[in-house]
């Protein structure tokens, strides 16, 4: 499933098999044109008519648009969905590096580092000169934490089953803007971790260009939508990292993991500094608003379907939005625009929440195990059928 406002090159697609279906979300509305067998384009027409009233839940001129992507995949009734951007070259391999998503339930290597993990030490960057280089950030991290890192970081072993695989990338790393400025962007030009789980109790900044997932994640996976603005300025490259934090509340909840590492893609486009840096500064400047009250929305509630989970947990978010003192106004009607986004973006699976099972989902798993080491499984193929 890609998001693009340009030609998708089927060169970069080429360690996924033909026979895969390919959705992409067309962004431009109208550019944009299948460039390989078994590829549907959706544009914003096809939102209105899917959706109705309730195509505004896509959002416009993001790659948060995917969302559509994801709903119709979700609706035909695959069973596993990988995301990509369009400046992404895969390599074969791709699908069964993300085939961990597929497995029963498992041992893994984690990371338990509280509150978050700074995703690019699972990484190796170089400097311009081919050195080692340290000390850089994913985009999203929040800026609190570099000033206070984690006090302990530690590797454990947990058994639970992989809802979320994170793929990463070479060539040009995800960070944020500002980080660009006045220093070299390093070159990722390996893993540290082969793979790796994120304990409970630690986020991570969820990247969302390389992302393999099971299907019934969908309701709580609202990529959170960057079209709307902060009086007049816009927010945007904080989609996915919010509904990553989201997502990883209810899954913590649910004992079920999401991990990081392989497959690795080629990330081959580096973005307009200036622009990175203007849209992402009122995202740094609402994120502890932001975290703090879905802590609070995801504090309570039975632990159920993520449809459900994901529905009680966007009412309590719009709830705690109104009863928050300290919010200034611009950033309070701002959250409020998204916690009704979210609401409506729940109303859309009312159905499986209503018949028990209709969304696919399975019952919770039991709560994720600290246990002693053992080798992580092997690999095992998916993608090859319809669904």
């Amino acid at each position: 499933m890609i998001p693009s406002i340009r030609r998708v090159d089927p060169d970069y697609l080429a360690g996924i098999p033909e026979e895969v279906r390919v959705i992409v979300v067309d962004d431009s509305n109208g550019r944009v044109g299948a460039t390989r067998p078994n590829m549907t384009v959706y544009r914003d027409a096809d939102y209105r008519r899917v959706l109705g009233n309730r195509h505004t839940l896509i959002p416009r001129r993001s790659d948060t648009c995917r969302n559509f992507g994801f709903y119709m995949a979700w609706r035909e009734g695959y069973r596993y969905i990988a995301t990509l951007d369009d400046d992404c070259r895969t390599a074969p391999g791709f699908l069964d590096d993300h085939a961990v998503i597929a497995r029963p339930a498992s041992t893994l290597c984690a990371i338990e580092s509280p509150p978050w993990y700074n995703t690019l030490e699972s990484l190796r960057l170089h400097d311009q000169s081919g050195n080692v280089t340290c000390g850089h950030y994913a985009r999203g991290y929040p800026y609190a934490h570099r000033i206070e890192p984690p006090e302990t970081t530690r590797n454990v072993q947990l058994a639970g089953e992989v809802v979320c695989n994170m793929g990463l990338w070479t060539a040009v790393p995800d960070i944020n803007g500002i980080d660009k400025l006045g220093r070299d962007v390093p070159r990722s030009v390996a893993l540290h971790h082969d793979r790796v789980a994120i304990a409970p109790e630690t986020q991570l900044s969820l990247c969302i260009m390389n992302v393999a997932f099971r299907a019934t994640i969908v309701p709580a996976f609202y990529q959170l939508p960057m079209d709307l603005r902060v009086g007049s300025l816009r927010i945007d490259r904080f989609g996915d990292i919010w509904a990553g934090y989201i997502f990883k509340r209810l899954a913590d909840r649910r004992g079920e993991l999401i991990t990081i590492g392989r497959p690795l893609v080629e990330h081959t486009k580096a973005g307009n500094v200036h622009r990175e840096v203007h849209v992402e500064h009122f995202g740094h400047l609402l994120s502890p608003y932001f975290y703090e009250l879905v802590d609070r929305a995801a504090a309570d509630g039975a632990v159920a379907s993520y449809a459900t989970m994901y529905a009680d947990l966007a009412d309590r978010f719009l709830t705690a939005v109104g009863n928050h003192r300290s919010l200034p106004t611009p950033y309070r009607k701002y959250l409020d625009a998204m916690g009704r986004r979210m609401l409506g973006w729940a109303e859309l699976f009312e159905a499986s929440r209503q018949t028990p099972g209709a969304d696919g989902d399975c019952p919770p798993a039991p709560r994720l195990r600290t246990i002693g080491s053992v080798a992580e499984t092997p690999g095992e193929s998916f993608g090859r059928s319809s669904t």
